[in-house]
């Protein structure tokens, strides 16, 4: 199937992995592989490692939920015992998913982190408009992040980052430059995927960290196509993504929407354009996600579970005895189920 309105071609003959990574449609590591050229990401075949843009490494593209992991550096700022600014802190490097491209910085998955015993952190987009921050100090030298998972405002801060977020800037400060603080003269400061971190994985920034390049797990939300809604998307047969057996989902996190696979069903949403699509999940093969206690037959999209003569019940959660009436015709017996 030919799309006008993007150098895809509708032909899958497309390498779809990048060292152990699965590059799924509609990315593609070339523009007539990918659904629009927005979608296309760059595969070092030597290294075997994965990017979005041309330094972005990246990690992950789910399908199922419309994101992908990357990798951003770390914001490092250190001082002298004087309060003197250290040759070699790294600020954070300005942020930019490029214009017309399909992603935001998730704000459901991300963390503004902030490491530090003096150190102010702010997000900025490209607007300069501040979205978020937080302050991160110590009351002493007492700081172990080894038994705990959080951070818990000593030492460490985290806040969310704003909506729709598709740059951004973490410019970073210190309330006295450090020079109330006798043990540690360093703070850091990275937005990092919630679920990845854990505090006792990090120490205090010191200056021996200056120059280290030090990347942390992003998310990024992903649509199919930005500025149409599903409804708008609909309208226009040609160009709308979905598969017959997925469904539309506007964007929260901006504009566009995404597909999704209805529920009983696996696969890419987005097989109307490169087959197969979402397919029919066999819930009988998989009676440990999809319980049975009777006579298991699959359905498009769902399943039934009988229970066995006799028993009585919802066969996908418990089947009981029944009990039994007995009726007397002459000489014969007959057993009835009453189920009643």
């Amino acid at each position: 199937m030919a799309v006008a309105l993007a150098t895809f071609t509708g032909n899958d003959n497309c390498i779809r992995k990048c060292g152990n990574m699965s590059v799924p449609f509609p990315f593609g590591l070339k523009a007539r592989c990918a659904w629009k050229s927005n979608l296309v990401v760059s595969c070092n075949h030597t290294t075997g490692n994965l990017f979005l843009g041309k330094n972005i490494p990246l990690y992950d593209i789910s399908l199922e939920n419309g994101t992908m992991t990357t990798g951003m550096y770390r914001a490092l700022d250190c001082y002298y015992s004087s309060g003197a600014r250290r040759n070699g802190s790294k600020p954070y490097p300005w942020t930019q998913l490029e214009k017309g491209r399909h992603y935001t910085f998730s704000d459901t998955l991300n963390k503004l982190t902030v490491l530090g015993c003096d150190t102010v952190a702010r997000i900025s987009d490209a607007n300069g408009s501040i979205g978020s921050g937080c302050f991160s100090y110590c009351r002493d030298d007492n700081i172990d992040f080894t038994t705990e998972r959080a951070c818990s405002g000593l030492g460490c801060c985290q806040t969310s980052i704003p909506k729709s977020l598709r740059s951004l800037n973490i410019s970073m400060s210190s309330t006295t430059n450090y020079t109330s603080v006798y043990f540690t003269y360093c703070g850091s400061a990275f937005v990092v995927e919630e679920a990845s971190f854990n505090v006792s994985d990090y120490k205090l920034p010191k200056p021996g960290d200056i120059g280290r390049v030090v990347f942390s797990r992003v998310v990024l939300d992903w649509v199919i196509e930005r500025g149409l809604t599903c409804e708008e998307a609909k309208s226009n047969g040609t160009s709308f993504a979905c598969d017959a057996n997925s469904f539309c989902s506007d964007f929260k996190n901006g504009d566009g929407y995404r597909c999704l696979c209805k529920a009983g069903y696996t696969g890419n949403p987005y097989g109307s354009l490169v087959p197969p699509g979402c397919q029919d999940i066999d819930e009988c093969k998989d009676p440990q996600q999809y319980p049975c206690h009777g006579k298991c037959k699959n359905t498009a999209g769902n399943y039934t579970c009988k229970c066995p003569f006799g028993m009585t019940g919802d066969g996908k959660v418990d089947c009981q005895i029944s009990r039994l009436t007995i009726i007397s015709v002459g000489n014969s017996y007959f057993p009835c189920d009453d189920r009643s």
